[in-house]
């Protein structure tokens, strides 16, 4: 983890939203001696149950307790660090002056709770949903957090302290997403079948759609499986030869049953030649993933565009629709917990993206949007 060199300014640095200045070494020192030698900042952090870290004005880490190490790692010099920058926050590098300064920290909840002790000197709760970057790999967690004010001689301290929720939330949306499919699933074969039972029909178009709602079934029940060892790092890719256009039709095959497809156009660009050395089934599911948060994302009517784009030494799948992600949405795309559909939403469908996309598939994952509208992309090394 790269760290810029701490130092004061005499003027107050740029920032889209807490306060970027920064306390020198010498400051710190000075005041994690104070810190330390408090007797209610000790037992704060050895009683506590949590992560607990103890920040300074400019919320910078002067102490933590075993547990924070045991998560980032005893070799990792903590002091200094801003929450983010110690676990290893995506957008940590973003921002003007490091943690809390980034356009993405305005919807932080750890930097928000924060900067509300400060502003109220009270204790406040809140949670926060965070990215977390460790080397090439990419987790999603949640955390619940109370902060509270720490008077030691002149200086107030915040005590922070987090509690992982990230399986609990994990399993949880995990379920919802499994119930919300399946039923709908299998809402479809009770019909087709109560139908085919009655005798009022034996259209062999019945049939055949009870074999094609048992395939989606079958794959949906895959796809969940899939997604839990994604989670656990569990999950293997089955890498073969394919060229990319089987990636698209099998996408536009699945579109055509989805409840949105009646009245959303869905158009697929030439694809160039070659091959792709990737599993198709977990490639698939992305891009089915991006057509439907495309779809939507559209207005009835609307279009949306299947693309592959060759690149140098890449492919690159895309998905384009005519609508604009709100600005306050973008940085927290593909967070697990988070849906621009409010609580009508699963936020599991851009995760999933990621999860598959760069986790798995080894592949970036991101999107543009603009007052043109939205691509979602995929680009895969050839």
């Amino acid at each position: 983890m790269v760290f810029e060199v701490r130092s004061t300014q005499s003027e107050p640095l740029s920032t889209f939203f807490a306060p970027a200045e920064r306390s020198s070494d010498l400051e710190l020192r000075l005041e994690a001696e104070q810190c330390m030698a408090n007797p209610v900042a000790c037992f704060l952090m050895d009683s506590m149950d949590g992560l607990v870290l103890i920040l300074d004005g400019n919320r910078q880490v002067l102490a933590t307790n075993d547990r924070v190490r045991d998560v980032v790692g005893s070799a990792v010099e903590t002091m200094g660090h801003r929450p983010g920058e110690l676990f290893g926050c995506i957008n940590h590098q973003e921002g003007p002056g490091g943690c809390g300064t980034g356009a993405a920290c305005t919807h932080c909840g750890a930097v928000a709770t924060i900067l509300e002790v400060q502003r109220t000197g009270r204790a406040v709760e809140g949670e926060c949903l965070l990215t977390l970057r460790s080397g090439e790999h990419i987790q999603s967690a949640e955390f619940e957090l109370a902060a509270s004010p720490l008077q030691v001689g002149p200086h107030t301290f915040i005590v922070v302290v987090l509690h992982d929720q990230s399986a609990t939330k994990r399993r949880e949306s995990l379920e919802r997403l499994f119930y919300h499919d399946v039923a709908n699933l299998m809402q479809g074969i009770r019909g087709w079948a109560d139908l085919l039972a009655s005798g009022c029909t034996t259209a062999p178009g019945t049939a055949q759609k009870l074999a094609h709602l048992t395939d989606l079934l079958d794959r949906e029940l895959r796809s969940h499986r899939a997604m839990a060892q994604a989670e656990l790092g569990e999950l293997q890719p089955k890498l073969r030869a394919i060229q990319p256009q089987e990636i698209l039709r099998d996408v536009s095959d699945l579109l055509t049953n989805h409840a949105l497809a009646g009245n959303r156009n869905v158009r697929i660009l030439p694809v160039p030649e070659g091959y792709l050395h990737t599993d198709p089934e977990l490639l698939s599911r992305v891009v089915l993933n991006m057509a439907v948060n495309a779809m939507e994302a559209s207005a009835p009517g609307g279009t949306i565009t299947l693309s592959v784009a060759l690149e140098e030494q890449a492919l690159r799948f895309q998905v384009h629709n005519q609508g604009e992600i709100a600005p306050e949405h973008r940085s927290r795309i593909f967070q697990r917990s988070f849906s621009t559909k409010g609580s009508s939403g699963r936020g599991l469908g851009t995760y999933a993206m990621k999860l598959f996309g760069e986790n798995v598939l080894r592949g970036q994952v991101s999107f543009e949007t603009g007052a043109e509208g939205t691509t979602f992309w995929i680009r895969l090394n050839r």
